[in-house]
Formats: C-alpha cells, structure tokens, sequence
C-alpha cells in the first residue's frame, strides 16, 4: 500500500489507531471488536492498490463514469483479506465503510443500523482523515472547518448518534493518532510491572539473596590484617566460584604464558584488587539468569550492560585518579540490577505473556529504579550505592552531584557508544551534566569505551 501511495499508510494508521481510541473512550465495543475495527483501519483502503494513483487520489473529483469502478475498492480490500484468518471479524468492516446512514453509500446501499457499528466509526474517521489530510493536491480543511463539514452530514451520511460524541473525542487530547495495538501492549505491561512492585513492597516476591560470598568479601575488606591467604579461603568455599576465577585469571585479558590451574596463581596473576572485581561480577551473574525462554535474549543483554558499565565506570574512576576504583566498578555492575529483578518476576506474576521486546525494555527503564534500591536495602549496601541505583538516571546533575552518581551516570551512557546498552540513542556525550560536572575530556571517554568493549568481548565467554 504504501509502495502504491506513500500517504496511505500515514491515513491508515491515523484512521486506525483514532477508531479505536474513540471505541475505547466510549466503550462502544469490547475489546476484540475494538481489534476488529483498528485492524479494518489500517486496511479499508488496500482495494486502492489495484487502481491507478491518480484515480485512487482525485476520488471526490472523479466523474460518474470513472467513480463506480474505484467504488468496487471495498470489495476489493474484502477479496484480498478473505484468506487470511485474523482478518475475519474485520471484513464487515472493511467491506460497509463506505455505506451512508440515509441508504445513499455504497457498495451495498445499506440504511441505518444494517451498516455494522465498526463500519460507521471507521466511515467518522476515514472522512475525516480525508477533509485534513486530502490525498489530492488541494489543502486540506482546518479541524474546526472539517468538523462542521461532519456535522451537516450527521443523520445522512454518519450516524447521528456518533456524531456528538466523535466531534467531543476529536477536540480532546484523546484525539491525537497513537498505535492502539502499542498502547495496549504497553497498558498492559504497566498493570504487570505495578503489580511485581506491590508485591514485592508486600513481601509476597521473595528477592534473589544475596550470595554468601558477598558479606564475606566485604567483612575481608573492612578487615585492615586481612591479607590474600584470607581471600583465597573465603573464595575456596564456593567451587563453582574458585573454577570462574582460574577460567577468566585464562581468559585473554589476563592471561599470562602459562596456564592457571589453582585459585592462589590466578588471585597472583589477577592481583587483589581485579579478584575482588571479578567475585562481585561472578556472584552478581547469577542474579542476570532467567528461565524464561522470552526473556533470556535481553537477560544476557542486561548482563553484559551491567559488565561494561561497571568497567567504564572503574576505567573512568582511574582515569580521574579516584579512590576506590574497585568501588566505581561494583557500583557500574549493580545500577540496573532491578531490571534483573523485573523480569524474573514478571515470569512469576504473568506466566506464559508473550510481549514485544520493545515494549518491556520501556517498562523497565520506567519502572526498576525503586526495586534495585529495595532489593540493596535488604542486602545492607551502604547508602552510596542505594542512591546510585535510585539517582543514575538523573538528568539534572551538578558538580555538587556524587562523583559515585556522576561516574555511573557517565558509564551507563557511555555503553550505548559501543553495543552495550538496551537503548540506542544517539547522545552527545561531551554535552551530558556528567560529563561536564567531572571535567572529563569526551576525546578520553571514546578510549574508555572502546577499552571497555574490548575485555567485554574477551570475558563474555568466562562470565
């Protein structure tokens, strides 16, 4: 259609989606009627492909010999869609969209409440649509001119007893053109992610715990006498951990002339510091799987986010000459963990919804802020990185702002510049408050970035 005619997809999609909004505001049809009629929306029209663009345009200027061919274009759109299942309940629709109140319309001439309800709505919209954005070269009617044009016609050619109200939906904000199929989905992903938080507010979603191995670690480093010999015990009591250590201690961003094969070589070779790095990175992995077949694809997508920000983060915090570069990194790892949390629940609260990828990604950006700074209050993180999971994706930062939210805010965007993100924005990242408020060169940023993606690809096969 849009091959045929680029202005009928636009018509079709306004028509569409304002049909349906307008049956949703007045509860007219129920909610699989109201599918049927967004659907005859989007393509009463397809008939028209079979006609020349010329004809198909200048419809209202045709003369009575050329008129009665194009009028065949409903049944013509009928015919197309008849072999395809889901278009059923739309075919009414499509093929009475063009009938008048009065009997005088086409292709069947049917009078009054004959014309299915769907068809008379889709018959507002479609003239509608056609006044303000005529199809012809001539410019179109303003709103408040097409609406009187509407209502001279109420009785005759629409229903009279739509007319008020559709001319009321029109002049509110409601009558702006949305995807009613999007909206729906995304209505829909909002009730479930409102109900996750709830529960979870509730005690009735039990959060991941936190693994063992994370108080231990953390007692090590508050712990001044402490040395690697402790480390190295802590981490001996969890095999799988101590195996992971030695796989990336292996891995080509480490790896020496020999191969590793015990855990005190590959704390030696990794060093204290990038040891306590990658325990936090292995015992937060676990939190970043799901069963959910819908969801592993943007789990693992999420994780290695979470990787690359903790690693922009850290390298940013090097660059800065920071203390506690290890610190920048655990907080680069954890900032989104509510996403984590999300969709795991959202598996439990919702089992078996099938959603558009697109759409959960909005939600959880919408909704995982106050669910990570939850699930850190319960494992007794320090307020510092309560309020970077609350507080990274401010806009409306300053100097004065938390060199921790700053750094994080920084390498979340940061991510985006080299495939790690879920969001594909482009961003100026030498305009960002961030940026500004740490005085960072944006040209030493592009280094972090790709340094950063370069261990990604090497570590992604050992975590």
């Amino acid at each position: 259609m849009e091959e045929k005619d680029a202005s009928l997809r636009s018509h079709c999609e306004r028509v569409a989606s304002n049909c349906a909004g307008f049956c949703e505001a007045y509860k007219l049809l129920d909610k699989e009627q109201i599918e049927a009629v967004y659907f005859a929306g989007m393509f009463h029209d397809i008939g028209l492909i079979f006609f020349s663009a010329d004809i198909a345009e200048s419809g209202n200027e045709l003369s009575d010999n050329e008129l009665p061919p194009l009028k065949r274009h409903p049944l013509i759109g009928e015919k197309i869609l008849k072999p395809i299942d889901c278009f059923a309940s739309a075919l009414p629709i499509i093929r009475h969209h063009h009938e008048a109140f009065n009997g005088d319309g086409y292709p069947d001439g049917l009078k009054g409440e004959e014309i299915p309800l769907g068809a008379r709505i889709l018959c507002l919209f479609n003239n509608f649509d056609a006044l303000i954005f005529p199809r012809s070269p001539k410019e179109g009617l303003t709103q408040e001119e097409a609406l009187s044009k509407i209502k001279k016609e109420s009785g005759r050619r629409f229903d009279g007893s739509l007319v008020a109200r559709f001319i009321e939906f029109i002049e509110s904000p409601q009558g702006i053109p949305e995807d009613i199929v999007a909206k729906n989905d995304k209505t829909s992903t909002k009730v479930i992610f409102r109900e996750i938080l709830k529960r979870f507010k509730l005690g009735k979603i039990d959060p991941p715990v936190m693994p063992q191995v994370f108080g231990e670690v953390q007692n090590f480093i508050h712990q001044p006498e402490s040395g690697v010999d402790d480390l190295i015990k802590i981490i001996e009591k969890d095999p799988v951990l101590s195996l992971r250590l030695i796989s990336v201690a292996n891995s080509p961003v480490y790896r020496g002339v020999q191969k590793i094969e015990s855990l005190k070589v590959a704390v030696a070779r990794l060093g204290l510091k990038e040891t306590l790095n990658m325990v936090f990175a292995i015992g937060i992995r676990g939190i970043y799987e799901t069963t959910s077949a819908q969801f592993r694809t943007l789990m693992n997508e999420l994780w290695l986010h979470a990787l690359a920000c903790g690693y922009c983060a850290k390298l940013i915090a090097e660059r800065l000459k920071l203390d506690s570069a290890e610190k920048f990194f655990l907080l680069g790892l954890i900032h989104d963990i509510g996403k984590a949390l999300l969709l795991n629940a959202f598996s439990e609260v919702s089992p078996g919804k099938q959603m558009d990828p697109d759409t959960v990604r909005a939600s959880l950006l919408k909704a995982h802020l106050s669910l990570g700074a939850g699930l850190l209050k319960r494992w007794r993180f320090g307020n510092e990185f309560i309020d970077v999971v609350s507080y990274h994706e401010n806009t409306d930062l300053s100097p004065d702002t938390s060199k921790e939210i700053l750094v994080t805010h920084l390498a979340n965007i940061l991510t985006r510049k080299i495939g790690y993100s879920l969001y594909a924005d482009e961003i100026d990242v030498a305009e960002l408050d961030s940026t500004k408020a740490l005085q960072i060169d944006p040209a030493a940023l592009d280094g972090i970035a790709e340094a950063s993606k370069k261990i990604i690809i090497e570590l992604e096969s050992v975590l």
